[in-house]
């Protein structure tokens, strides 16, 4: 297995410049294609395992046919020999031809002449930093002196020779920063290794670690599989426990420790064992040359000023420091700790992992030490590590700071009761500014613990009064934080009377700090979407994504918080589009802030609530599958219901019966809107199921208790869905709540209501095509339906052919079974034909005459027609077809790159 060189951590610095953008695979390889038509070629850059030599081949064998190419691969045994990554192609030359340079480019070039046979000639050069002098000097001679192309990949374009950056900076080849894989896909990828569909956890917890390296995705994936911690389940592979290091990966990663040279592997151990460690001690203990060789090379980076070290890619300071023995592990931290260093001046992963270090050892670890470290492992999601470091505290139990975080890590390892316990502890010892964010904490856990020994809104008051003991500043700082949790619970209980007055002007304060702020706006945004005011909250939502967009880093609880609150706003608002919107970005840009797959269940929620059933099964199955394994929020009834009702959308009715029948009961107090939820798709699954008085009765029930409970979202989708149904008590009381409502969802629910019960085609067509806009297509078809059969009872030919085409519309949307692509499959030869030709504009008077059939007959084959494909007409169907041939052109683009 070949080796990567240090220089190959860092892809900014090993590149040798940190201006050059990285870019991904399309833009990657149409760069590539653009290098080899205008100019010399390109030389690709990028770290071990990005997929350089992939690009380089695959590029290489799309120009094959305008090209001869040739391929050479430098290595370190061959780089010792004169000409050795050219040996094999020499060894075709007559001995006479290997005397002198000159006359081995010269025999070389009519040799490839030869064998070109008119085309130009490609050289494809593998780790061109590891070409031998010779070899380097004819490959640069062959393309300044012929019409050859060059395609080249090194890990450091300034690793390789003089003459082959000079081509680069002569402007004679391209360079390319290849990017590493995003997570779409990574988890592509895997799918391929797997032979089957990872589970979102699953994905992501390879692409982090991996961080979008090919090789390092494919190693990781690979052994997990063999160590059993990504199991198939059900047609999905979840992962069982965390990501193991052993195996492939640990080879490949061995193997690469072992070849840095003595001075230069003692610097990476050091910093592997204690990420972060201050410059200033590094060098109390190595040389100064060996770790400024590592970091002009990218091995190593330097933050916070200069005076913080780490390895370039986290992967590997975990893995290295799991290579050293024990006992040299022993000796180096010993070292560290000879220099005297002040931990003080350390940073907190360094801390951290001094504190990890010294708790193994069997003696006990400062309180203040362990403190740092305690919340820095937090932070970092690492509960096991908080309970380990807080365990070699001696002064533990008289800690109440130390005792906060270790309650914090209970929680998160989902030991609910054992962090109630610690929080009273807390709170028992009677200081004030621990006691605060220790009875918040409670008054959050109370709410979902069966039992609690504090109730919620004791919890609140406990806080409330222990914060006014506390000295200014800090009082006013735990009072924003008071407001801000009376203000989170309120959402999760639904509960309008419990919104705090001040709420608003938190929201305002400038002075107060970014992440709580955040969070009281983020709560704000969905009380307002609760009490009916879609449009203010939804313009608040839209306001908070573009703060948080901006914001500066905050803690991954805080930003998950917020970001959920945001799609929160949006789907209560009525505005699913929206809230796929912010998914979409979100998992771009936060993910390192979420556990795996975060968005695997809201997005196929969403969609199920939008009728687009086959896509949110997509979602929902995989996610089910990890929610069988761990389901740290609770969210697995409600994936069982939406599963359930997706199927019943389906008419797949005994899967239906058996996830409705299989949903396990909440293990813990949900937050309302999901017990809302959930409730609504098992009712509404009932309702596709039986299509009775009595299961429309259910929902319209259900939506009357959640109106006069105030949780107007809920009682809306209950209300339209059994008014849809026939239920006409249901349309009065969706009419009556959206009259209470502000803003144009509440416009349009009421339009829904009152056009039902007028039987009134126009204003049923209005709300459908406001359902339809909004992302709520399965109710806007069905609304669509009845306004055509309303328009068509009128007689009014205008808006029946309005309905038809808003319901053809929405039926499109509905599946993708149901594009116009896909319904054209299932013609026949002869409808295809037909259909087509229609649409491009032959009369049927034409396709009659060429077809020897009369232009009724004509006609009524194409009203047939239309019916399948679910248009209203040639002109439809013409728009149609354009849209559908430029999405097919552009998929086979996308496809082909």
């Amino acid at each position: 297995m070949r080796v990567a060189p240090p220089a190959q951590l860092n892809p900014g610095r090993a590149s040798g410049s940190t201006q050059t953008p990285l870019i991904g695979r399309t833009e990657a390889l149409r760069a590539a294609r653009t290098s080899l038509e205008g100019n010399g070629g390109a030389v690709i850059v990028g770290p071990e395992g990005i997929g350089k030599t992939a690009l380089a081949n695959f590029a290489a064998g799309e120009a094959g046919h305008q090209f001869h190419v040739v391929h050479i691969r430098g290595s370190k045994v061959a780089a010792r020999t004169d000409y050795g990554a050219l040996s094999w192609l020499l060894s075709e030359l007559p001995e006479t031809a290997l005397s002198n340079p000159v006359q081995v480019l010269r025999a070389l070039k009519l040799h490839l002449d030869e064998r070109s046979r008119g085309r130009r000639v490609l050289l494809v050069v593998d780790n061109a930093h590891e070409l031998d002098s010779l070899s380097q000097t004819v490959t640069v001679q062959l393309l300044r002196q012929s019409d050859a192309a060059l395609l080249a990949t090194t890990p450091d374009l300034l690793l390789c020779g003089e003459e082959l950056v000079r081509l680069w900076s002569d402007g004679k080849v391209r360079r390319i920063d290849l990017g590493p894989l995003n997570i779409s896909d990574a988890q592509a990828l895997m799918e391929r290794i797997i032979q089957g569909r990872p589970s979102g956890v699953a994905a992501q917890a390879v692409w982090a670690h991996a961080k979008g390296n090919p090789l390092f995705t494919s190693l990781l994936c690979r052994d997990q599989i063999a160590a059993g911690r990504i199991q198939e389940r059900g047609g999905t592979w979840t992962l069982t426990g965390p990501v193991t290091f052993s195996g492939e990966m640990s080879d490949w990663m061995e193997s690469w420790y072992r070849d840095i040279p003595l001075p230069q592997r003692k610097v990476v151990e050091l910093v592997s064992l204690c990420p972060g460690l201050p410059m200033a001690t590094l060098l109390n203990v190595v040389d100064a040359e060996p770790v400024d060789a590592l970091e002009e090379r990218g091995t190593l980076k330097v933050e916070n000023g200069e005076s913080a070290v780490y390895l370039g890619d986290p992967l590997y300071a975990r893995m290295v420091a799991g290579l050293i023995p024990v006992g040299r592990s022993f000796d180096l931290w010993q070292e560290i700790l000879e220099t005297n260093p002040d931990l003080r001046d350390f940073t907190d992963t360094a801390v951290r992992a001094y504190a990890e270090w010294f708790s193994e050892s069997g003696e006990g670890i400062d309180a203040d030490i362990a403190r740092r470290a305690c919340a820095a492992a937090n932070d970092a999601g690492d509960a096991e590590a908080v309970l380990k470091i807080a365990a070699a505290v001696p002064t533990l139990a008289t800690d109440p700071l130390l005792r906060l975080e270790r309650s914090r890590a209970l929680r998160a390892a989902q030991r609910h009761r054992a962090a109630e316990r610690e929080l009273h502890a807390v709170v028992a010892a009677g200081n004030a500014a621990t006691q605060v964010p220790a009875c918040l904490e409670l008054a959050t856990l109370a709410r979902s613990l069966p039992e609690p020994r504090l109730q919620a809104g004791e919890a609140l008051e406990h806080a409330e009064a222990a914060a006014e003991r506390v000295s200014a500043p800090e009082r006013t700082s735990f009072r924003n934080e008071v407001v801000a949790a009376r203000a989170a619970l309120a959402v999760l209980d639904t509960d309008l009377t419990a919104v705090p007055g001040d709420l608003a002007a938190l929201c305002r304060d400038r002075s107060a700090s970014e992440s709580v702020r955040l969070r009281a706006r983020a709560s704000r945004c969905q009380l307002l979407a609760l009490g009916g005011f879609s449009g203010e909250a939804s313009e608040e939502a839209t306001a908070l994504w573009h703060s948080l967009d901006n914001a500066g880093e905050l803690p991954p609880s805080v930003e998950a918080e917020v970001l959920g609150g945001i799609t929160s706003t949006y789907v209560m608002c009525s505005e699913l589009s929206q809230g796929l919107e912010v998914l979409s970005k979100a998992s771009h840009r936060c993910l390192d802030s979420f556990p795996g797959g975060w968005s695997d269940v809201p997005y196929g929620v969403i969609n199920a609530l939008g009728g687009r059933v086959d896509t949110a099964l997509e979602f929902l199955l995989p996610a089910l599958r990890q929610l069988q394994v761990s389901d740290p929020q609770g969210q697995l009834p409600m994936a069982y219901a939406a599963v359930a009702y997706c199927y019943a959308a389906r008419q797949e009715w005994d899967a239906m019966a058996d996830y409705l029948a299989a949903s396990p009961d909440f293990g813990m107090r949900p937050p309302a809107q999901i017990a809302a939820v959930t409730r609504f798709f098992q009712a509404a699954a009932v309702l596709a199921r039986r299509a009775d008085a009595d299961a429309a009765a259910a929902l319209t029930a259900q939506g009357t208790l959640a109106a006069e409970q105030g949780n107007y979202p809920e009682a809306v989708m209950c209300l339209a869905a059994a008014a849809l149904a026939g239920d006409i008590q249901a349309a009065m009381a969706l009419e009556a709540a959206a009259a209470k409502a502000e803003g144009p969802a509440a416009q349009m629910w009421r339009a829904l209501g009152s056009g039902l019960l007028q039987e009134s085609p126009e204003v049923q067509l209005d709300a459908a095509e406001a359902l339809l806009g909004r992302g709520l297509i399965d109710l806007g078809y069905k609304t669509a339906l009845r306004a055509r059969e309303a328009a068509e009872t009128h007689n009014n030919r205008h808006l029946t052919r309005r309905a038809r085409m808003a319901a053809n519309e929405s039926f499109r949307l509905l599946s993708d079974a149901n594009s116009i692509s896909r319904r054209l499959d299932e013609l026949s030869e002869f409808e295809r034909d037909l259909a087509v030709r229609a649409a491009h504009g032959e009369s049927s008077s034409g396709l009659g005459s060429a077809l020897h059939l009369s232009p009724r007959t004509v006609d009524w084959h194409l009203g047939r027609i239309f019916q399948k494909l679910h248009v209203s007409g040639r002109a439809e169907l013409r728009q149609l077809l354009g849209d559908a041939d430029s999405g097919q052109a552009k998929n086979q683009d996308t496809l082909h790159k």
